[in-house]
Order: structure tokens, then sequence, then C-alpha cells
């Protein structure tokens, strides 16, 4: 948390060089003097600028990242200009008085920058101080708690933090310095006084504790004196162990708390005491106390060992055996603290041992005994011809129980450990024999998982060959083919540990290969005959749809649809090109579906071109006859006019197009085009196109007349007129003027149509009285001043 704005400051830093650089795509050598020039300049200007940004109170940290950034680029536009000092004159002045400037607002920039971090940090540090004293002042009311210390001491841990990471700021501001100097003293004397507090509520707790265990050992020591039992004294022995390890717990609070000091010693007093009237009262209690509850049972071991040493005991027997030992040792673990403070007890007990000790050894050797037999009898079970996975287990378990109870054993106890080395042997031998027998087996078995899958799959690649196969029946001899793959691979760490199976593996891989090789060919041919009835059909619907494409009313559709149709066949020829690599009869039956298809790319060709012939022929006809009735029933000249040049377009294409198309192939005048539904030749339809044009000609020539009389001179006097009725002379004599000179252009231009009468504001003149008109009317103005 602490370290947020130092990170944020690096990362505006380095942002702000980022910024500089994109700003300056030249960022390299400069490639003239003049370009250094500018580069300089322009970076001082943006430096000058940056620094008064900075002057304000207090600035802004994206300012200061604005200003160094521009310290930085005014010092790489120098360094990029450094070859041309000593060429240029001006431009070494230029830059010795730049480098002036770096030097002295860097300086003014780090020294902005750093009182500014430092007020930052100072803000910090007044915050963290305040949570000090709040803190502070918590654990000096009443009797705090732990979690009050706590808080305490992490506020104070988090100002010595902030503290450390601001102090390399000391050697930029002596006020920093001494401002951080009372800091220090402030975090000592804090947690001085958090030291003294814990010490204080630690001792109290202690001495609180150390209290209830010398109650405890005190009521129990009582209890013991009124009148002796095994539970009462088990009682005193615990609570001396308990009040010895509060006193070990408490050990360093000794060194620093003299008070309890000298409650620890008067405890570890008390323990000596308690523990020399324990030896008392057990000395008091005598062997005749314990002879009572540990003599029967005794007895009854006694009888065990007994008929332990008997050849063969029975089942019955060992389990009492069992059974009486177990309670003769949990009774002399229950008086072995009684022993310690009594000579005559531990004499007891030692006879009581002894007897122990010879029913457990001849117990431990009868287990041993049994255990072996368990492991023979399964090591026989594994040597059979055939073993199951659950006689492995049954071996595997003998092993553990062998193994586990050689662990509970005296293996060095004399009576034992000949059978325990047996046993140990027997061990190492059965490992050996169960690890070589399941090698054995599992390679058996895996001969046996690899002869099934090969089966499998010869029958399966036996039935795609001698019918037509689905395709799933083929995937499933494919898959089958795989599963021998996958056997073979479970099993390749046989392959380096026997030989007669690497050789087995080997020949199974060629199997493999072979089956997949037939599998292979039965696809190819399936494949083959596949793509000779797809391909058939397809030349077939080809030609269908071609026969339309060549009819006199096919349309554009038709004619796509069929090349389309004929993309097609190729594609399925380039789809199929690695199967006729594979099969000989498919090769030579594409090779005639080819010859065919390229019969049909010529037949498309010509339809191609007999569809554009219609279209630039006997479809241009027809546009042009309704271009011409449209203009004739129009009464906008301009629509008329520009109709009758649509129509006389499409009849140019008609002639010329259809002629050129006829030329280049002559079967194309062959083709019949219709017109008004009536098929007719191309060369009788281009001559109805050249009748039509002449006849269009006179119409279509009136009108573009007209219209050009109307928005030429006739437009030009009425707008003088209009503009002589409003007193502005100039302007109507500029458009009289235009008024003659359009006039004669038109003249020039259809000099058949200059005596044609045109109405001009209700008035019928020809195009010679109009200019004789504008004439007329330009001469006072001309004269006019």
């Amino acid at each position: 948390m602490v370290r947020t704005p130092v990170l944020m400051f690096i990362g505006f830093l380095l942002l702000a060089s980022a910024d500089a650089a994109a700003a300056s795509p030249d960022a390299g050598t400069a490639r003239s003097v003049e370009e250094a020039s500018k580069r300089v300049q322009s970076a001082r200007t943006a430096l000058a600028t940056a620094v008064q940004r900075i002057e304000k109170e207090p600035p802004s940290n994206a300012d200061l990242d604005a200003a160094l950034a521009a310290v930085e680029a005014l010092k790489d536009a120098l360094n990029a200009g450094a070859s041309f000092e000593t060429e240029d004159l001006e431009y070494a002045k230029t830059v010795l008085a730049a480098r002036k400037e770096l030097r002295t607002h860097r300086q003014y920039v780090e020294e902005r920058r750093a009182k500014v971090h430092i007020h930052e940090f100072r803000r910090r540090i007044d915050g963290a101080l305040a949570t000090v004293n709040e803190r502070m002042a918590k654990l000096g009311q009443g009797d705090p708690g732990p979690k009050a210390m706590d808080e305490a001491r992490a506020a104070v841990e988090a100002l010595k933090k902030l503290a450390d990471e601001g102090r390399p700021l000391t050697n930029q501001d002596p006020k920093f310095a001494a401002y951080l100097t009372e800091v220090d003293a402030t975090i000592a004397r804090h947690e001085k006084t958090i030291d003294e507090r814990w010490l204080q509520q630690s001792a109290q707790k202690q001495r609180g504790l150390l209290d209830e265990r010398r109650k405890a050992l005190s009521t129990a020591l009582a209890e013991l004196g009124k009148a002796w039992s095994d539970e009462k004294f088990a009682a005193a022995d615990t609570a001396a162990a308990a009040l010895q390890k509060q006193l070990e717990e408490g050990k360093p609070l000794e060194e620093r708390d003299r008070a309890y000091r000298a409650e620890a010693e008067k405890a570890r007093a008390e323990i000596t005491q308690a523990k020399r009237r324990m030896d008392e009262l057990v000395v008091q209690a005598g062997v005749s106390r314990v002879k009572v509850e540990l003599g029967p049972a005794h007895e009854e071991l006694v009888a065990a060992a007994k008929a332990l040493r008997a050849r063969r005991p029975t089942p019955e027997q060992l389990a009492e055996a069992k059974t009486a030992a177990f309670v003769v040792r949990k009774l002399v673990e229950k008086y072995e603290p009684q022993a310690a403070r009594s000579q005559a007890i531990g004499q007891y007990l030692a006879e009581v041992k002894n007897t122990l000790v010879e029913v457990e050894v001849a117990l431990q050797v009868r287990s041993l005994d049994a255990a072996r037999a368990d492991v023979l009898q399964a090591l026989r079970n594994l040597e059979k011809r055939t073993v199951t996975a659950e006689q492995f287990e049954e071996a595997k378990t003998a092993l553990v129980v062998l193994e586990k109870t050689l662990e509970t054993v005296h293996a060095k106890n004399p009576a034992i450990s000949p059978a325990a080395a047996e046993a140990r042997q027997l061990l190492k031998d059965g490992r050996a024999t169960m690890e070589r027998r399941r090698y054995e087996v599992d390679l058996q078995q895996q001969r046996v998982k690899v002869d099934e899958a090969r089966k499998n799959a010869a029958a399966l690649v036996s039935q795609v060959q001698k019918e037509t196969p689905s395709e799933a029946q083929l995937q499933e001899a494919e898959n089958a083919i795989k599963q021998i793959g996958v056997v073979l691979e479970a099993g390749a760490h046989f392959v380096k540990k026997d030989r007669d199976y690497a050789l087995y593996a080997k020949e199974t891989k060629e199997r493999m290969a072979e089956l997949s090789e037939r599998v292979n060919r039965k696809k190819i041919v399936l494949a083959a005959a596949d793509a000779r009835a797809q391909l058939a059909e397809r030349l077939a619907t080809t030609k269908e749809k071609l026969e339309a494409a060549k009819r006199v009313s096919a349309t554009d559709g038709d004619v796509e649809t069929a090349s389309k149709s004929v993309d097609e066949v190729m594609k399925m020829f380039e789809a199929r090109a690695e199967l006729e690599r594979q099969d000989a009869g498919y090769a030579a039956y594409a090779e005639r579906a080819r010859a065919e298809w390229l019969k049909l790319v010529e037949a498309l060709e010509f339809a191609k071109q007999a569809r554009a012939l219609r279209r630039v022929t006997g479809e241009s006809l027809a546009a042009a006859n309704t271009a011409s009735e449209a203009a004739a029933a129009s009464a906008d000249l301009r629509k008329r006019n520009a109709l009758y040049a649509s129509a006389l377009e499409k009849l140019k294409a008609c002639q010329d197009d259809g002629a050129r198309m006829v030329k280049e192939n002559a079967s194309l005048a062959t083709v019949d085009v219709l017109v008004g539904g009536v098929p007719t030749r191309p060369q009788e339809v281009m001559a109805q196109c050249a009748q039509k044009a002449e006849a269009l000609q006179e119409p279509q020539k009136r009108a573009d007349v007209q219209l050009r009389f109307n928005e030429g001179p006739r437009k030009a006097y009425d707008s003088a007129k209009a503009l002589l009725s409003k007193g502005r002379k100039s302007e109507a004599l500029a458009q009289f003027n235009e008024c003659i000179a359009e006039g004669r252009i038109l003249e020039n231009r259809y000099p058949d149509f200059k005596e044609q009468k045109f109405d001009v504001g209700g008035t019928n003149m020809s195009m010679l009285e109009l200019i004789q008109v504008c004439v007329k009317e330009r001469k006072p103005l001309q004269s006019a001043p």
C-alpha cells in the first residue's frame, strides 16, 4: 500500500517518456542542420511552456510528468544533431544556449518534483501518525484486550515502514529530515509503551495460570493423603507435570518480572515437595497393594505360558494367552511410575515381566510361523498354470501380513531371531517369485489380447472385401486395425524384455499394414465407383442446362446456370485428381469424361456469345423502340431529348457491336434472335436497327435544337428582360450579350433550323429573329453611361 504513489510516479514518468518519443517520429539522428535546428527550437519551446505550468502551487502530477518528458525531449533533440555542432556555427550557438536551458530547467524540474514528493510523503506520515496516536490512546484506557494491543502494534509498524521509505528524501530537505527524527522518537516511545503493557498483561496472565496449577497439585496431594488409589496417584502425577510445564512456558518472564520470578521459585519448591510426598505414599502402600490387582492376571499368564510350551496348542489356548499377555502388559505399564519410587514394587514387576516376555515371544514365534505358512501357500498357488488376479492379491496380502508381523516381533531376542531371519528371506524370495510370475502372466495375457485384436480385425476386413460395405462397416474395420496398435502400445515394455514377443510384435505390425492396405484398396474401389456415378450424373445435368442456354429464349440466368454446372464438373476432376493416380479404371473413365467436358466448354462459350449477340441486337432494338415511344409521348423536353439519345445509343450498339461479333465468329450469323417474339437472323435485326436509327435522327435533332434554344438564347433573353424591368441595366446587358452569343452558336450548329419558329414569351420567333431582338434591345444599354 505504501509503495503505490511511488509506482504511480514511475508509471507516469514512463508514459510521459513514451509520449515524447511518439511525438517525435524522427527520434534518431537528424538528417540536416535545418531539421536539427527546428527540432531543438521546438523542444526548447515545449520545455519553457512545461516549466511555466509547474510554477503554480501546487503543481499537478501530470504537469510534473510532462515537464520531465520535455526535458528528455530536449536532450534527445540535442543528441540527434550532435554531429552538426562542429559543422555549423549558428547551430552550435543555438545548441550552447539550449544546453544551458536544459541544465537550468532540469534542476528546477527535479527540485519541484522532489518537493511535491516530500509533501506527499509527509501527508501520508501525518495520517499514519494520527492513527498511531488514536490506537495508543485506546491502549492506555482501562484494561485493553489482545485486539487493542495488536492494532496498536500494527499501526506503529506501518508508521515505521512508511518513515523508512521516505528516509532517502532527507538529503533533499533538512526540514523533512528533522521531521523524520521527531517521528522516529515518537515510534520508539510508543514501542516501549507497547512492550511494557504486553509484559504487564503476560505476567498477570501467567501468574493466574500458575496459581491454578499450584492449587490443582495441592488438591490432588490432599486427596491422595486421605486414601490411596491408582487414580488419585495418577491425578497427582499429572498435576505435578502440568505445573512443571507451566513453569517452562513462563521462563522468559522470570528475567523481566521479579514478582513473577518469586512466584515461580515457590512453585518449583512445591513440585519437589509433592514428588517427595508421593514417593513416601508409594512406599507406605507397598507391594501388597499392587499384587491385589496384578496377581490374578499374572497367574493366568503363567498358565498360558505352560500351555504354549506344548507342541501344538489349540486356537483357544493361543487366544487366551494373547488376552492374558495384553492385560498384564497394560497393568505393568500402569504401575511403572510406582516402581520407579519403590524398589520392592520394581522387583515384583520384574518377575512379572519375565513371564510376560516368555509368553509374548512364544506368541510372536507362533504368529510368524502362521504368516510364513500363508505366504508359502499363496506362492504355491501362483506356480499353477492358470493364475487369477485374486490369487495375486492373496499373495500380496500374505506378504504384507508377514512384513507387518515382523515389525511387531522382538527380532533381536534369541528365541525369535531364527524365525525372523527365515521370514525376512521368505519375504525377499516371495516378492521375487511374485514379480516373476506377474511378468509371465502379464506377457501371456498380452499375447492373448493381441491375438483377439488380430482375429477381430481380420474378420472385419474379410467381411468388407466380400460385399459392398457401408461407411460404418469400413470405419469399424479401420477401428479394429487401430485397436491392434493400441493393444501393442500397451505392451510395448515387453518388446525390450522378451525376444520372442518382440518378433511377435513385429510380425503383428506387418499384419496391421497388410490389413490397412486391403481396407484402403477397398475404399479406393468404392470411391472410384462413386466418383464415376457422380461424374456421369453431373455431365448429364450439365448437358441439360447447356441445351437450355442454347435456346433462342435463353436468359442470362440460363447461361450462368450452365456455366456454373460446367465449372462444377471441372472442380470434380480437380477434387478427385488423387483418385486418378490410385485407380486405373477411374483414370481411364475420367480421361474420356474430360474430353466430353471440353466439348461442353466449347458449346458453353458459343452459348455465351449467342446470348451476348441476342442481348446487343434484339434486346437493344426492343429497348430503343420503348425509349423512342416514351420520348414521343413525353411533354418534358429534357426527358424527351435524353430518351431519344438513349434509343440512338442502343441502336448504334446494335449495329456496331452486332456486326463486330458476327465478324469475329461467323457461326453467330446462323443464330436466331427474337424480335417481337419472332425468330430473326442477326443481319436482319441489325438492318432494322439501322432503319430505326435513321428514322429517329430528325425527331431527336428537333428535340435537341428546341432544348438548346430554350436553355440558351431564350433563357438569356427572358432573364435580361426581367433584370431590365428592375433597373439592373448592366446585368441585363450581359444577358443580352449571352442571348446573341448562344443564338449565333445554335445557328451555326443547326443551320437547317434557323428559320424554325419557337415560342418566346407568347410570340413565335425564329433564332434569327430573336438574335435581332436582342441586338436591338442591347443598343440603348451600350450607349448608356
